[in-house]
């Protein structure tokens, strides 16, 4: 390159920035290469750290920008989390539709368009879709709420409670939090030079992760929750995000996560399929401790993997009953026989579930009676 007039970058001519920009890859490069060569005939490869490479980047744009060069637009596709107006997700694929050469593509997407609407128009789902009539929240304010803040000023434990969600959305749900769970670890480490050690909890797994969500039969959006969680049981680990397991079907879960899982706690199995999954785990000559599992009592449980040094025999500490989860056995014979009351007043579950408000039910008490 030659620099007629030499004007300056910064504080410094463009002639000694791209001097020391030279300067800093040579160094990078003989630090490599004294690093990992251990003898001369060895084969040897430079091992240059994210932030050197970003730095050189750096410098060279910022050349390019006093050059006058353009600017490459950043990379945008469906995994960057960027915010859109979703109403405008039908047009905008009928746009798409009608710049395509097949003739017939217009006709091909206007049913994917009307499913569209019908879910955007859906009562149930307006608290995901409906992003102006809730409060709006930040990438960093979500990471703080769901991963945590510095120091865990905002607890340990972040709870995301799915049991209400619709059938239709909730495996695109909880792979998109999965999802972003998991490539928040990577860009983690990726700027820290360490990892955030950080465990995610999926209770009833065979839900997301089953094995007949794997087959070709599955729908699109099942397959993709199950893929995202076989991806982070196998690379997490090296980015510190860790998985547990909750299930009562093990023998339902896909055998390429099963397979790394290192730690088995192993309470009550009465079914066939489970107890045989598990004789499989451990070796022929610890099969008697496995006749146990379809008598185990509550809160005994059989420890096995590399948590212990052998299978053993445990018992799970009794939670006080402020913190226990509100999923005890229904007191089905107590209340039947009236020792217990269960008043009922659907009113207020209807309005709820309608997400009817109290102007709403206002007008319908001035409707008139038909005698």
């Amino acid at each position: 390159m030659a620099l007629v007039d030499d004007p300056k970058c910064g504080n410094k001519p463009r002639r000694e920035v791209l001097k020391e920009i030279a300067n800093n890859a040579e160094q990078i490069e003989v630090q490599g290469r004294q690093s990992n060569r251990k003898d001369e005939e060895s084969y040897w490869h430079n091992d240059f750290s994210e932030k050197d490479i970003e730095e050189i980047i750096n410098n060279l744009q910022e050349i390019a920008k006093e050059l006058g060069l353009p600017e490459e637009p950043p990379a945008t596709d469906e995994n960057a989390p960027i915010e859109f107006p979703i109403e405008q997700l039908p047009e905008y694929i009928k746009a798409l539709a009608a710049d395509h050469t097949q003739r017939d593509m217009a006709q091909l997407v206007e049913p994917l368009n009307l499913r569209i609407r019908g879910l955007l128009h859906n009562e149930m789902l307006s608290s995901v879709f409906q992003t102006q009539s809730s409060p709006s929240m930040t990438l960093e304010e979500w990471l703080t709420d769901y991963i945590g803040d510095d120091e865990a000023k905002n607890g340990t434990v972040a709870v995301v409670d799915l049991s209400l969600v619709p059938t239709e959305v909730i495996h695109i749900i909880v792979s998109v939090l999965a999802r972003m769970i998991f490539e928040a670890s990577q860009r983690y480490r990726r700027e820290n030079d360490c990892s955030l050690p950080t465990t995610l909890v999926l209770e009833e797994a065979h839900t997301f992760i089953g094995q007949d969500l794997t087959s070709k039969s599955a729908t699109p959006a099942s397959q993709a929750c199950a893929k995202v969680f076989g991806k982070i049981a196998r690379e997490g680990r090296k980015f510190g995000l860790g998985l547990v397991l909750a299930s009562q079907s093990p023998s339902e879960i896909s055998p390429t996560v099963l397979s790394q899982c290192n730690t088995f706690l192993l309470h009550r199995l009465a079914k066939d399929s489970d107890q045989d999954l598990v004789k499989r785990l451990v070796p022929d000559s610890l099969g008697m401790l496995l006749r146990e599992l379809p008598s185990l009592p509550t809160r005994r449980a059989i420890l096995l993997g590399w948590a212990a040094p052998a299978p053993t025999l445990v018992e799970i500490e009794e939670v006080p009953e402020n913190y226990r989860p509100h999923s005890p056995d229904p007191a089905f014979w107590d209340v039947w026989i009236g020792k217990e009351k269960r008043p009922i007043e659907w009113e207020p579950i209807a309005r709820k579930w309608q997400r009817k408000t109290d102007s709403d039910n206002g007008q319908e008490e001035q409707k008139p009676q038909n005698n």
